[in-house]
């Protein structure tokens, strides 16, 4: 704390020191700090508390600088300047996070005063915190098609390709790994609605089951499926059906950890269609029958793209 002294010198000539406080002026220091060192990105909030270390006369006032790992985009501040009244020793802004779908990481933030007015900043006082980001970056796996209702017409409805017609056996799911590194879904459990409910699935991926990059994974009900599938895995459920009700069922993909990876709603889909339902475009697009794009004549494309070709 600073003191500037007035009229000191003459009552020292007289051999009397006096000091009231009329004639010194106090010049407080300004420190500043986070009312909490981590904040969710969801919903996350906290104050930057500026404190003076004595009580002033006129107004305070401070600039806040940030810098850090977290960029602006990251959160908000109520205001930039700190304005402390005359007569009090502190006042506070708020800082809120802002939330996005980024997987970013923890980002950190730090928090120094400037410009200080009526006051002398502290140099060596920095608010730090942390925004702990909750977007976790999750397996690259999508649902490309789901066949519930194959064709009951002859030997149309053959998907897995082994020569007879069986509607249990012949049920399909397509999935894509479309990240970078190879997919591990060993232990990862296929439930429908009713199997979900009694906690007992219809397929648990067997250990071994990595979907390389750019692959398909397809999981038929049963029989014994033969044709290249264009190269993806081929698998069969452990139980013998994937149970896809035509008139309305969810397929649910969990994996591990029993958390909820996938999820296929049949019902809006529920017209018996006598053939799979693909995204179109492959990938990314909504889910639509097969028969209406494409070559417009295959009914379903198990490993492939929805023209038959390799991903």
């Amino acid at each position: 704390m600073l003191l500037t002294v007035r009229n000191l010198l003459p009552l020292a000539l007289l051999g009397v020191w006096s000091c009231s406080t009329n004639d010194v002026d106090l010049i407080p220091q300004a420190q500043i700090q986070a009312s909490a060192t981590v904040m969710p990105e969801n919903g996350g909030t906290l104050n930057l508390v500026v404190t003076l270390d004595a009580v002033s006369t006129s107004e305070v006032q401070v600039q806040l600088d940030f810098s850090g790992t977290a960029s602006a985009d990251d959160y908000s501040v109520s205001a930039t300047t700190v304005l402390i009244p005359a007569g009090s020793l502190t006042a506070s802004v708020t800082v809120t996070a802002i939330d996005d779908s980024e997987v970013e990481g923890s980002e950190f933030v730090e928090v120094r005063i400037s410009n200080p007015v009526n006051a002398i900043a502290d140099i060596n006082s920095v608010a730090s915190f942390t925004i702990d980001d909750d977007d976790q970056a999750g397996p690259s796996i999508v649902l490309n098609e789901v066949l519930y209702d194959p064709s009951n017409s002859a030997l149309l409805g053959d998907a897995n390709g082994d020569g007879v017609y069986v509607q249990d056996e012949d049920e399909f799911i397509e999935l894509l790994n479309t990240g970078s590194q190879p997919l591990d879904v060993s232990g990862w459990k296929v439930y429908d609605a009713s199997a979900l409910s009694s906690a007992m699935p219809r397929h648990v991926f067997p250990a071994g089951s990595v979907i390389p990059s750019g692959t398909a994974l397809v999981l038929f009900g049963g029989g014994t499926p033969s044709g290249s599938f264009g190269g993806a895995l081929v698998q069969t459920t452990t139980t013998g059906a994937i149970n896809l009700n035509n008139a309305g069922d969810v397929l649910t993909i969990t994996d591990t950890q029993d958390s909820v990876m996938i999820t296929f709603d049949v019902t809006p889909y529920s017209d018996n269609p006598n053939e799979s339902f693909t995204r179109s475009p492959d990938i990314t697009g909504e889910f639509v029958q097969h028969s209406t794009v494409g070559s417009g004549t295959l009914l379903f494309s198990p490993g492939t793209r929805l023209d038959g070709s390799p991903f």
